[in-house]
């Protein structure tokens, strides 16, 4: 049973790691699908967990992003190398991609910034409503602590 557990955990890991070493490489999936013979869909697939690999889709894959196979099939972390075989042409890194990759971090983390804004905001106007609460209620004990008619009913001053 644990052999099996850890055979899916593979196979459901084995899309991540394509994907990440696909990424590492600026490979697009296109790029990737084209080599392998099958529409960016299928391939968008195999990242995505959702076919399974044979064998020889295995051993081209790992040619394409110079991996051993066993490599994406292990249940570590992929060991990248960082030589290009001569015959994996390599795709030079598109500028545009990373600057849209950072924009939109930038974009997340501004939403983020704003979001947290929001609730400081939120919260100071509670601190500050709870504190004129407070200080309302103190208002309210000491009128009342030194009134004639708590004086009368045992209440100490």
């Amino acid at each position: 049973m644990l052999l099996a557990y850890n055979f899916n955990l593979t196979i459901l890991m084995t899309g991540q790691k394509l994907r990440l070493v696909r990424e590492f490489r600026n490979y697009s999936q296109e790029y990737i699908a084209e080599k392998l013979g099958i529409t960016q869909h299928a391939y968008s697939r195999i990242e995505n967990n959702q076919t399974k690999l044979t064998a020889e889709r295995l051993e081209k894959l790992a040619a394409i992003l110079n991996i051993p196979p066993l490599e994406l099939l292990s249940d570590k972390e992929p060991v990248i190398h960082f030589s290009e075989p001569s015959s994996t042409p390599v795709q030079p890194a598109k500028e545009d991609h990373w600057k849209e990759m950072i924009e939109s971090t930038r974009q997340l983390y501004g939403q983020v910034i704003c979001s947290k804004d929001e609730k400081i905001a939120f919260l100071e106007n509670e601190i500050y409503a709870l504190r004129k609460e407070r200080d309302r209620i103190f208002h309210l004990i000491e009128k009342l602590a030194t009134s004639p008619l708590s004086a009368g009913m045992g209440m100490p001053s």
